[in-house]
């Protein structure tokens, strides 16, 4: 009798152990779904594969070709999260966010299904998948993925995960392909009923976080949906909304930088501990921009040359190539122009910089069209310097939907502005080299031998981790090493 109860001890503490092997109600698990930017959709930098918690788990809902990451099993998540060759997303932030915040002995998972350019309706359960006929072929080979049925696979992950822990909750990021759809929070509503129904789940049970879109006021294309977004509670009562106020976006008008989803999910992460009662959280990473790169283009770049400036492409101005000076008429544009279309096809960036900070509401545009009454891609500056932004990701708005920009036929590239105050151009150029890269690994590289603590903009604050100096919360470099101080309780 003793040998069978130390049998079964052990295999209970194994399982224990294990975590994975039984329902385990210290797992927590998050369903997420969505679109481009719960895909994820920003580089991944160094940072976010450093100290990835354990604790922080994520289920694989696609094969990963490259790092080996099987369908329907469990990992530590060390990002990209959705696919193979996705991005950074809200979901790393968040959990990580999460497990600094809960007692020892709770781990997080997340299980998603996300594809760029989805709309809600290709999340519902009832989706008819012969309508994907007429979709792009990039869409195709997305949903494909899913095969062609991501409600069916979300379904199936999320049960599997419901023999390894609780579901604790839904997130959600989508909205830009449903811009202005007055049914959208029916829709979603829909597919949490539909979901916690097929998963044995009493109705209303758990919490479902849906995040804002690109703001209007950061140039977001789709920032209108919002107004849509923030009714949402009102249709769905466990519903919140996350909000992505100031955050960055990457020059597309559609998606955040790899700051802004890291902001971002810790945002997810302090309304989601909220429900469960927890106020004022640790949260590491901080909002402040940690870095602003000092662009130079380089050899095989194309520089849009300043003695080739127009500035009467719309509207009577003038420009000081001294001075980089443009003062452009009312609601002018001036830039650069071609009767024969330019291909950009080849590079990967545009940097476009003010030498002086934006005081006249200055939009970079880019147009596809020899019309200059076409609509083209166009980022506002708000009162900021720079555009690094991603050639392949610039979408135009138009009246029939978001479609990407040509860039193998640019007829016109430039700034427009009220003509009130003066707008000071310091450099447009063409790069295959993101400015951003040298970032956090720059700076550390920089304070390797060096005891001085820095923040993450490479800013020096303090002499040393021993000096009297307090420190706000946040990450913090010295030593090149990662230190994280928290906000006093």
């Amino acid at each position: 009798m003793n040998l069978i109860k130390k049998v079964m001890t052990s295999i209970l503490l194994a399982g224990s152990c294990l975590g994975m092997s039984a329902n385990d109600p210290n797992f927590h698990i998050y369903i997420c779904l969505g679109q481009s930017n719960m895909e994820g959709n920003a580089s991944i930098e160094p940072i976010d594969r450093k100290d990835v918690p354990e604790r922080f788990r994520m289920m694989a809902a696609v094969d990963f070709t490259d790092s080996g990451r099987k369908q329907g099993e469990w990992y530590t998540a060390t990002p990209p999260l959705v696919r193979q060759n996705t991005g950074l997303t809200p979901m790393d932030y968040f959990g990580r966010t999460m497990v600094d915040n809960l007692p020892e002995e709770v781990r997080v998972g997340v299980v998603c299904v996300a594809i760029g350019g989805c709309k809600i309706e290709h999340l519902d359960k009832d989706f008819d998948a012969s309508t994907l006929a007429n979709e792009a072929d990039w869409f195709k080979s997305f949903m494909l993925n899913y095969d062609n049925a991501p409600y069916q696979r979300l379904l199936q992950c999320a049960r599997k995960a419901q023999e390894a822990g609780v579901i604790k909750g839904v997130l959600l990021h989508q909205g830009e392909s449903n811009t202005g759809d007055q049914q959208w929070c029916v829709k979603v509503k829909k597919i949490y009923d539909d979901l916690l129904s097929d998963l044995g789940m009493e109705s209303g049970s758990v919490p479902l976080l849906a995040g804002e879109v690109v703001t209007t006021e950061q140039g977001g294309v789709c920032g209108g949906m919002n107004t849509i977004i923030n009714r949402l509670p009102k249709t769905l009562p466990t519903a919140h909304v996350v909000s992505a106020g100031n955050l960055p976006q990457k020059g597309d008008g559609l998606h955040f930088t790899a700051h802004g989803y890291r902001v971002l999910g810790c945002r997810y992460a302090v309304e989601m501990l909220a429900t469960m009662g927890i106020m004022n959280p640790d949260v590491a990473y901080s909002e402040e921009i940690p870095y602003v790169p000092k662009p130079e283009p380089s050899e095989g770049d194309f520089v849009f040359a300043l003695d080739s400036f127009n500035p009467n492409i719309w509207e009577k101005g003038t420009f000081n190539i001294e001075t980089g000076e443009f003062k452009c008429g009312q609601y002018g544009f001036g830039g650069w122009e071609y009767t024969l279309p330019i291909d950009l096809s080849g590079y990967k960036y545009i940097v476009a910089e003010l030498g002086e900070q934006d005081r006249d509401g200055v939009e970079f545009k880019v147009f596809d069209t020899a019309s200059y009454w076409e609509i083209p891609y166009a980022y506002k500056f708000n009162g900021g310097t720079l555009l690094v932004g991603e050639l392949a990701g610039m979408m135009k708005n138009l009246s029939s939907g978001i479609v990407p920009l040509n860039t193998s036929e640019i007829y016109r590239v430039g700034f427009w502005g009220y003509g009130n105050n003066p707008i000071h151009v310091k450099q447009v150029y063409a790069t295959n080299e993101n400015p951003y890269d040298s970032g956090i690994d720059a700076i550390a590289s920089d304070v390797l031998m060096d005891e001085a603590v820095y923040d993450l903009s490479g800013r020096k604050v303090a002499e040393s981790i021993e000096s009297d100096t307090i420190l706000s919360p946040g990450i913090y470099i010295s030593g090149g090493k990662k230190m994280l101080v928290k906000p006093e309780i």
